[in-house]
């Protein structure tokens, strides 16, 4: 006999282990979920990464400075006795601004007066007695000139009367003999009265020398005496005043600066970083207390201080209202202009010139680190060089503190 059995079913059995099997993976997923730390978007800021053209700015600190400036320095060795104007004060070309006492410089300057005077005296005395002695000279030169004059009369005489037969012959060579004596006097007188002026000029030169220095010594003492009464010699502002009453100083010192008061540059510290990217002519924006002015450097010096190098700014004039030297400002000098690059604002702990670890919003509550290196900062806008793209949410997040991932229990 046949026995027929009914086949078991086992499709049932598969649907129960499936559904083992999802809430298995559910209860899994629900508790990964539940371990991952979960934040508020109200207590961090998030910035969005934009592409486009981008202009690179280098931010440098410095202070204006005057365009024209002095230095007034101690003229001798001396004593501050007064103090007429402190820095800030406006002045004139012929403003005093301190004064200074030297005992001994007075003294030197009456000496050197006597001593000037008494040569001017020598030398008077000098002149009168040279032109007496040339006097005498020229007196005994007449002298034999008229001597000279009448042996030639003589001579004339006797040649004529020797031609008549009247006078002798020795008459004659004697007339000869008295011309050629007085000449050869003469001439002799002459080359002496010559030798004579000579002399005397060359002694009146020497004696002119020692009065003309004795005269530079004065000048430069009484110059100096002058000089104890220190006037600005422009018209400007006093920018520092480096002694105060009582104090001594010694020749040279540096006592006080001037500069012009509305004639203004920016000196400015570039970073060594920068430094080579910067050339004369390029723009720069000064951020004053006046407002925002646009210059262009001048000036690039090559020595490296402290990791900045210094640079001069000129600046358009005039200058708004309100702006002096040794003001401090705030620049930014163009370096370059970047196309089409990405960028973002600037959240706090991000570096410039840096690869960090960041966290990036990748859905609506989920956000996980991503490794990004960020290049320059340039007006308050970060240059992303690698690890994000167009659109991307950045949050101000330590990434060191949590782990590469978060969940996002608010939306802003």
């Amino acid at each position: 006999m046949d026995i027929q059995l009914t086949p078991t079913r086992r499709w049932p059995r598969l649907v129960l282990l499936g559904g083992l099997l999802l809430v298995l993976a559910g209860s899994a997923f629900a508790l990964s979920r539940a371990t991952l730390p979960s934040i508020s978007l109200a207590q961090y800021s998030t910035a969005t990464v934009e592409q486009g053209d981008l202009t690179l700015y280098s931010n440098a600190l410095g202070q204006l400075i005057a365009v024209e400036q002095r230095l007034l320095t101690a003229p001798a060795a001396g004593t501050v006795v007064a103090i007429a104007h402190r820095p800030g004060s406006p002045l004139t070309e012929d403003t005093v601004i301190l004064q200074l006492e030297n005992p001994e410089l007075n003294h030197k300057v009456q000496s050197a007066e006597r001593a000037l005077q008494q040569k001017q005296a020598e030398i008077a005395a000098f002149t009168a007695r040279q032109q007496s002695s040339l006097l005498e000279q020229q007196g005994v030169l007449a002298e034999l000139q008229a001597l000279v004059d009448q042996a030639t009369l003589e001579l004339s005489v006797n040649q004529e009367l020797a031609a008549n037969c009247i006078a002798a012959r020795i008459e004659l060579q004697r007339a000869e003999l008295r011309l050629h004596q007085q000449q050869q006097r003469l001439h002799f007188e002459q080359h002496k009265y010559q030798q004579f002026a000579q002399l005397q000029l060359a002694e009146q030169q020497q004696k002119q020398l020692e009065l003309t220095q004795l005269q530079q010594e004065f000048d430069l003492l009484r110059l100096q005496q002058s000089q104890m009464q220190l006037s600005a010699g422009m018209v400007g502002i006093l920018q520092q005043l480096e002694v105060e009453i009582g104090e001594s100083v010694q020749q040279g010192q540096a006592l006080a600066r001037v500069g012009s008061q509305h004639q203004l540059n920016a000196r400015i510290q570039l970073h060594q970083r920068h430094a080579s990217q910067v050339l004369p002519g390029q723009p720069v924006l000064i951020e004053t207390p006046a407002g925002v002015i646009q210059g262009e450097i001048s000036r690039i010096e090559s020595v490296i201080n402290q990791g900045t190098v210094a640079a001069e700014v000129q600046l358009p004039q005039p200058l708004p209202a309100g702006l002096r030297p040794m003001q401090q400002i705030h620049a930014q000098v163009e370096l370059t202009q970047l196309q089409q690059a990405l960028s973002l604002p600037q959240l706090p702990g991000l570096r410039p010139n840096s690869s960090q670890r960041v966290f990036i919003q990748t859905s609506s509550d989920r956000a996980e680190v991503r490794e990004v290196r960020f290049g320059e900062l340039s007006q308050r806008r970060l240059l992303v060089e690698d690890g994000l793209n167009p659109g991307d949410k950045v949050l101000s997040i330590d990434a060191s503190q949590w782990p590469t991932q978060i969940t996002l229990a608010l939306r802003r």
